[in-house]
């Protein structure tokens, strides 16, 4: 280990102002969400030059990567946190037995998703809301997609160590490379190749595979840690440890999954046209998001770090100044979004029906939007700070505790129109709750952060 790089990094993470710190971090993390948005939204793009039932095939089997997503931030966040938390204490051993831990473990369970994929796609694409109509390509996807789920959850597991070790451009470079491959191969499989949706899920693995090639060699860069089967621990202290920190982040990405399984039963009674409209629209929307979470996770490692650093002056004041940029960016995106609602619906799928779900659903989402990065954020505070507790009922609040008994119910009152305003009213809700639970927390924090001042001056 090189003593003078390690100490430059600590050096960064403690002592370089806040403002430009979480800038030069988010920088390249909001890349990096913006071209994985682009690569999950390329294939509802090119798929849509085919007809409506594949954009409602690829739009049902999103669930299934929003599932990976789960799994893969799950074992990244629950083990990055301890990672940043110890580099802080100046522990390097114990922040690698987390990070050889957590990567080896998601690994062997891609490998076992992989098995069940090649098995069972049909029965799954059915529990993923399948019908008639989509089984065929929705379970032909699906299989595909999961042979690749070893290079999926190693890719998210090592994006998330690196972004906590302040090694966000290298984390960039494994996540764009593959994006934009991907982007490259879906017109070349699916049109030259004539495959088909298959040709997207297989653009889709390949493109992971080799973007997890180059976040490993990223983490044999700037002496980030390295994973080795011998700091792998089986021991319950760490998977203790790991579970209680991700477990905000499964929970708010795994229930992603239900939701979108909830709402792909809820527009089946209202044909393709329902489910691609509103495939469409996620994909729209987590565009917008993406940028607003790609800013909050370059606050994290300074949060994590911080922390363990008992710097609480930094963690607050980081806080404060993500929550109003991040508000100003989704504003933003609200604005253009209620604008050009139908022509960004019609760029994935330009059927006069589609469009209108889609962009009717977007309008009465951009009238939330502004409040999402308050909500979000607070709870990836919650999260970086080891409140799990909190942290996992706020990040099940948005997508579970609210959308899903919204979308069971709405849908039946007011047809498609209550599918269309699920997702706004649960964002209003979640935030309720979000003040409810992290008021106390935030004053606490910033009381913390008060007397750390005061001792300066």
């Amino acid at each position: 280990m090189s003593n003078k790089k390690y100490k430059s990094k600590y050096e960064r993470l403690a002592n370089q102002p806040v403002k430009s710190l979480i800038s030069s971090l988010a920088a390249p993390t909001i890349l990096t969400m913006l071209v994985s948005a682009l690569y999950n939204m390329a294939d509802s793009y090119f798929v849509g030059k085919i007809d409506t039932t594949s954009v409602a095939s690829v739009g049902i089997v999103f669930s299934i990567m929003t599932l990976l997503q789960a799994v893969g931030f799950f074992f990244g966040n629950g083990s990055g946190i301890v990672i940043s938390k110890e580099l802080g204490r100046k522990n390097r051993a114990k922040a690698a037995i987390y990070a050889s831990t957590a990567f080896f473990t998601a690994v062997g369970i891609g490998v076992a998703l992989a098995i069940c994929g090649f098995f069972f796609s049909e029965p799954l694409a059915r529990l993923l809301g399948a019908t008639s109509t989509t089984i065929k390509s929705a379970s032909g996807y699906l299989k595909i997609i999961l042979l690749g789920s070893p290079f999926i959850l190693g890719s998210f597991v090592m994006n998330n160590h690196l972004r906590y070790q302040g090694s966000a451009v290298y984390s960039m470079m494994g996540i764009v490379s593959g994006g934009i491959i991907n982007i490259l191969l879906d017109p070349l499989f699916i049109f030259s190749f004539k495959l088909g949706v298959k040709g997207a899920a297989l653009a889709t693995i390949i493109s992971q595979a080799i973007g997890f090639v180059i976040l490993l060699l990223g983490t044999h860069k700037n002496d980030n840690i390295r994973f080795s089967l011998k700091s792998f621990k089986f021991s319950n202290e760490v998977y203790v440890t790991i579970i209680k920190n991700g477990l905000p982040s499964l929970a708010r990405q795994g229930i992603n999954t239900i939701a979108n399984i909830t709402m792909n039963f809820a527009c089946a009674p209202f044909g393709d046209a329902a489910v691609a409209g509103m495939s469409v629209f996620n994909r729209v929307m987590f565009l917008g998001f993406a940028v607003t979470l790609g800013f909050g996770q370059g606050y994290q490692p300074v949060c994590s770090f911080n922390n363990g650093a008992k710097r609480y002056d930094r963690v607050y004041d980081g806080y404060k100044f993500t929550a109003i940029v991040t508000t100003a960016i989704i504003t933003a995106f609200a604005i253009l979004s209620m604008i050009f609602a139908p022509q960004m619906i019609a760029v994935f799928r330009d059927d006069a029906d589609v469009v209108q779900i889609g962009a009717r659903a977007l309008r009465f989402q951009c009238m939330a939007l502004p409040i999402v990065a308050f909500s979000t954020l607070t709870t990836m505070l919650m999260q970086s700070l080891e409140i799990s507790g909190k942290a996992t009922i706020l990040s099940l609040s948005r997508q579970g505790i609210f959308y899903i008994p919204l979308m069971l119910l709405l849908p039946k009152l007011f047809g498609v129109t209550g599918i269309q305003i699920v997702q706004p009213i649960a964002e209003y809700l979640s935030l309720a709750l979000t003040l409810i639970l992290a008021t106390k927390e935030i004053k606490r924090l910033k009381g913390l952060s008060d007397s750390i001042k005061n001792k300066s001056i």
